[in-house]
């Protein structure tokens, strides 16, 4: 019998099991029963760490499959909806690259109305943002960071010999529409980077830095140093005490959308001389507009009038198109999300899916077009609720089986390397938090790609693991309610895994 395998990489590696071919069928019988033999020993790992004091009260949805055929090879409670945290990412950047393609690219562009008369523009600049994530972006390879995305603009307002502005620039964000965050994220969350607004307008990953001065002794305040980039506009209360040394970042940052007086709380570790924490853009758009005019006044064109924001769409067949920003293709894009987990990615992509299904670019109608599109998939979400596209509510529920079958799905696919290459593998540069040490060291360094999840009391983990045997088969575990140690269940999944790659 001829087996075909894929296995990720620069060839699809052709297998041949002839033995199986000249064995009666007793010997199918015993492969069978070598399969069922691994997913019983896997089982039991399951069983002995369910009856552990720690994890007596925890739930536990379990759900591991053959990738070519999504035929079950371990299932415990896999229909089970559970908190999924920040593997809800692979639905979203799924559905973006299947919808999408993994080549698109989004635009952001720079267009005016009047006319140009002896260096003077009179009429109005518009940015007209296209829901780029990675405008202005410094984490994101191939991204024009934010000191460079609006030079190559003025030099086209210059080559078109403007020296004067004589009217105002409008930041144009309304290609998403609705409220700008979940109503179900976390109040502490709220104000920080990991939890910025999605805009149509995004710029500079929709962050700023604050660094503070520690104090010399535990319990003393953490002096707020500066700010960047510079919001003028932006007020902080600040309350920030110092932690012991390596107690690490605990420092929060409260504040809401279009709001520019935030309060700072919690601490920050001693023994440094300068700690730098990440707050979210109370604007995102406004903040592209007034940057812009401060590169513009730099270069030496006047502007008369001052930044402002719109609220309703406007028609751009009257307007002269001057310059436009292309983003990476959305692949790269893709990569970034899952490989950081970073949240605003995905929140913008969510939205995406509602714009392009011709809806209205809202965080509702981006949940419901990620509902049909995984229901036109053939996959039941009748069990699962969403709230975002990151999974940083924690109100996201959904049964490790969701995840598992989503997976096989891509397998299948014509762009599954691309979405391959978006996960992480143990060790691998550029992962962040605990999945970057899950596996290193183990046989799994280089046969698992792996997206993780965790909030308090939260695990989660899915993705591919290609077996001593060269098979693939796709995975995803998400444990809730635990009383142990979070790096004692990365610990038992990675024993799991292990298992399943020896003996499958």
């Amino acid at each position: 019998m001829i087996r075909h395998i894929r296995v990720p990489g620069n060839s699809v590696k052709l297998v041949l099991f002839v033995f199986f071919a000249i064995l009666p069928n007793n010997a199918r019988a015993f492969e069978k029963e070598m399969e069922e033999g691994c997913a019983e020993n896997a089982k039991l790992i399951i069983e002995r760490t369910k009856r552990k004091p720690e994890f007596k009260n925890a739930l536990w949805s379990v759900s591991v499959k053959k990738a070519h055929n999504g035929s079950d090879v371990l299932s415990f409670d896999s229909k089970y909806p559970l908190i999924c945290a920040s593997i809800m990412k692979v639905l979203t950047t799924w559905a973006a690259m299947d919808v999408l393609g993994p080549g698109h690219q989004f635009e952001t562009g720079l267009y005016m109305d009047g006319k140009i008369e002896k260096g003077v523009l009179d009429g109005n600049l518009y940015i007209k943002g296209g829901g780029d994530p990675s405008f202005g972006s410094h984490i994101l390879k191939g991204a024009t960071p934010l000191e460079k995305v609006f030079l190559p603009w003025i030099e086209e307002l210059k080559k078109r010999g403007v020296k004067v502005v004589n009217g105002f620039i409008y930041s144009d964000d309304t290609l998403f529409s609705g409220i700008e965050i979940s109503p179900t994220w976390a109040w502490e969350d709220i104000g920080n980077y990991y939890a910025a607004w999605p805009s149509a307008l995004s710029i500079n990953d929709n962050l700023y830095r604050l660094c503070f001065k520690p104090s010399s002794r535990v319990g003393g305040s953490a002096r707020l140093l500066g700010m960047e980039p510079r919001i003028y506009e932006m007020k902080f209360i600040n309350l920030m005490k110092t932690g012991p040394e390596n107690s690490g970042d605990n420092g929060y940052i409260f504040n809401m959308p279009k709001n520019y007086r935030a309060i700072l709380r919690g601490t920050l570790p001693k023994g440094h001389k300068k700690f730098c924490i990440k707050g979210a853009l109370p604007d995102p758009g406004l903040f592209a507009g007034q940057y812009f005019l401060r590169q513009m006044k730099k270069s030496g064109i006047k502007v008369r009038g001052w930044v402002s924001g719109l609220d309703e769409k406007i028609d751009y067949s009257g307007k002269t198109e001057i310059a436009r920003a292309l983003s990476p293709p959305l692949k790269d894009i893709v990569k970034v999300t899952n490989t950081k987990s970073f949240n605003l990615y995905a929140e913008i992509l969510l939205r995406h899916l509602s714009v392009a299904g011709g809806g209205n670019g809202s965080l509702v109608d981006g949940i419901k077009k990620l509902k049909s599109f995984l229901t036109m998939k053939d996959l039941d979400v009748k069990s699962s609720n969403f709230e975002d596209g990151s999974g940083l509510s924690r109100l996201n529920k959904a049964p490790a089986e969701l995840f598992s079958n989503a997976l096989v799905k891509v397998y299948k696919s014509e762009y599954f390397y691309d979405f391959y290459d978006s996960l992480v593998s143990p060790g691998e540069k550029g992962a962040k938090g605990h999945i970057k040490y899950f596996g290193k060291g183990t046989l799994l360094e280089k046969n698992l790609k792996i997206k993780s999840g965790s909030l308090k009391k939260v695990r989660a983990y899915c993705g591919y693991l290609r077996t001593k045997s060269e098979r693939i088969l796709s995975f995803a575990f998400i444990m809730n309610n635990y009383s142990a140690n979070p790096k004692s269940v990365d610990k038992i999944h990675e024993k799991i895994l292990l298992n399943l790659y020896k003996e499958y």
